[in-house]
C-alpha cells in the first residue's frame, strides 16, 4: 500500500477524534491556557494537516517527518495532560454521564492515534532514505 494512504488516513482520522475530543472540553467546561491553546492549534491540529499535504507533493519524506514531530509532540501533551497531571483535564477528573465519558474514550483514541502517527511517520521516513 501507498506509505500515502497511511499517513492521510492517520491524519484524518486523529483530526475526527481531535474534533470530539475539543467538543467534550467544552462541554465540560475544561479550559486551556493560552499556550497550550496555542500548542494544540500549531502541532496538534495545523501540523499533521500540513504534514499531509507535503505527503503529496515531491517533499514526501519531509512529511512523514513533520507527521512523525507532531503526533510525537502531541502524544506527550495528552499523555502528560490526560494521564500524569492531575488536574481539570485528567482523565480520572471526568464527571460520570456522556460528555465525561466522551472525554475519557478521545483521550484515548488520540494516544493510540498519536502513537500509530508516530511510528508511521518514523517508518515511512527511515525507509524514504
Amino acid at each position: 500500500m501507498d506509505p500515502r494512504r497511511y499517513g492521510t488516513a492517520i491524519v484524518l482520522v486523529n483530526l475526527v477524534i481531535n474534533i470530539v475530543h475539543g467538543l467534550a472540553h467544552l462541554e465540560l467546561h475544561i479550559d486551556l491556557s493560552a499556550a497550550e491553546k496555542v500548542f494544540v492549534a500549531v502541532v496538534i491540529l495545523t501540523g499533521p494537516l500540513l504534514a499531509l499535504a507535503l505527503l503529496c507533493t515531491p517533499w514526501q519524506r519531509l512529511g512523514f517527518g513533520l507527521l512523525a514531530l507532531t503526533m510525537a509532540g502531541s502524544l506527550a501533551f495528552g499523555l502528560y495532560h490526560h494521564f500524569v497531571a492531575m488536574g481539570p483535564d485528567h482523565v480520572g477528573a471526568q464527571v460520570v454521564g456522556f460528555w465525561g465519558s466522551t472525554f475519557v474514550v478521545t483521550a484515548c483514541l488520540l494516544f493510540l492515534t498519536e502513537a500509530v502517527g508516530t511510528w508511521v511517520g518514523v517508518q515511512y521516513l527511515c525507509r524514504a532514505r
